[in-house]
């Protein structure tokens, strides 16, 4: 499992999310980028495939891996709880509009929108589509590959053409 979920954040930090889809290369962009990549994953452990560990084994290292970043980054004893009580909230209301949105690529683009790009109010830009069409894929492959080192789908082939992306920007 702790091999998934590491896969998984490597994947989330590859530099084509950051460079060619417009996400931010910040913590918050990050956390939306692992939150993308295990969500099918949770959601293909949930619905009975197997490795050996359950949905709540791998939401529960993501929530570890968390805080402990939040707790090396500095951010106080104090203040901890209530940043991973917003996190796991995050996590969840992500997870169901991601999943919920799988068959409508407009919906789901407005939600990569909302939540991956910070771009509310810019539901139909190229980046947005690029990461529903990328998250669709890889939630049509997480059945499949989930194993301890799993495959991706190749974050370039759905990668918006620079030119769109610049003029969306």
């Amino acid at each position: 499992m702790r091999q998934l979920y590491d896969a998984a954040v490597t994947q989330a930090r590859s530099a084509v999310f950051y460079t060619n889809y417009g996400v931010a290369d910040t913590l918050d962009g990050r956390f939306e980028m692992i939150v993308l990549h295990i969500s099918p994953f949770i959601n293909a452990l949930r619905s009975g495939a197997t490795m050996g560990v359950d949905g709540q084994a791998l939401f529960d290292h993501f929530l570890s891996d968390m805080e402990q970043n939040l707790r090396t980054i500095g951010v106080s004893d104090l203040s901890v709880p209530k940043k991973m009580k917003k996190m796991g909230a995050a996590f969840y209301g992500r997870y169901e509009a991601y999943l919920g949105a799988r068959d409508d690529r407009t919906g789901l683009a407005a939600a990569m929108a909302r939540n991956v790009l910070d771009q509310p109010d810019r539901l139909a830009s190229p980046q947005a589509f690029a990461l529903a069409d990328y998250f669709r894929a890889l939630s049509d492959m997480a059945p499949e590959t989930l194993t301890a080192t799993p495959r991706f789908p190749e974050p370039l082939a759905f990668a918006p053409r620079r030119e769109a992306a610049e003029v969306a920007s």
